[in-house]
């Protein structure tokens, strides 16, 4: 494979000083007050999870950027690849939203209230193959596309030609930070119980995660949409 040196192609603040400043401003409220954490920060209603759907809305909209210059990508598959990723962004920011119950505030339907341990018009909270299993094959993705890899090419000083199906499908190094938080965010509470974890760290884990694989939708989708442009300004 023809190969060459990537540079971070997306700024720093967006790649690593915001995905470090989620988690901070998570650790400090706590610290502060886990009541305030609780009333402000975390629930259904909470900062994060409707922080989690407006990252995941801007997402959505560099994904379908991403589609509409899909000649550049020169490769159906990654066409693909990306329609299917937009459509899993826009079941995400649904289903968090509880496909706006959260914010126009009708009434569960008797169905949903039946199967729905939240009560909520959603489907993650049905069955734990639309909730726990996809996050688990989210961690795994995060590890190996967003941190082996990344760091492979970074100890090889190489990576993928640009304008290949390989460069424009592998995450860069820019996506390691949010994808080590990703992967290992759980690890504590699965190791050692939530109840043994002291304050600060005592997140909701599962909804703190949520805001760093909105993040990591964000991060893949403009770097390669930067990386796009790049490569069509070269062509012209």
């Amino acid at each position: 494979m023809s190969t060459h040196t990537v540079n971070h192609e997306l700024p720093q603040w967006l790649w690593l000083w915001l995905v470090v400043f989620l988690l901070a401003i998570q650790f400090a409220a706590r610290f502060v007050s886990p009541e305030f954490s609780a009333m402000y920060m975390e629930g259904e209603y909470g900062l994060m999870e409707n922080l989690t759907v407006v990252i995941l809305v801007i997402a959505l909209f560099i994904g379908i950027s991403i589609i509409k210059n899909h000649k550049v990508l020169q490769s159906s598959y990654l066409t693909a690849w990306y329609s299917l990723l937009i459509l899993g962004c826009f079941y995400f920011a649904g289903e968090e939203a509880s496909w706006g119950q959260h914010w126009l505030g009708w009434d569960t339907p008797d169905e949903f209230k039946k199967l729905n341990d939240q009560e909520e018009t959603n489907l993650h909270n049905m069955s734990s193959w639309l909730d726990q299993k996809p996050r688990t094959l989210i961690e795994i993705a995060a590890i190996i596309g967003g941190v082996i890899m990344p760091v492979y090419w970074r100890i090889k000083n190489r990576f993928p030609k640009a304008g290949t199906w390989q460069a424009y499908f592998w995450p860069t190094w820019v996506c390691v930070p949010v994808s080590i938080i990703i992967g290992t965010i759980k690890l504590p509470d699965r190791l050692i119980g939530s109840e043994n974890i002291p304050n600060p760290f005592d997140l909701n884990v599962s909804e703190a995660q949520e805001v760093f694989v909105a993040m990591a939708f964000l991060i893949y989708f403009s770097s390669v949409a930067v990386r796009m442009k790049r490569q069509k300004r070269d062509l012209m």
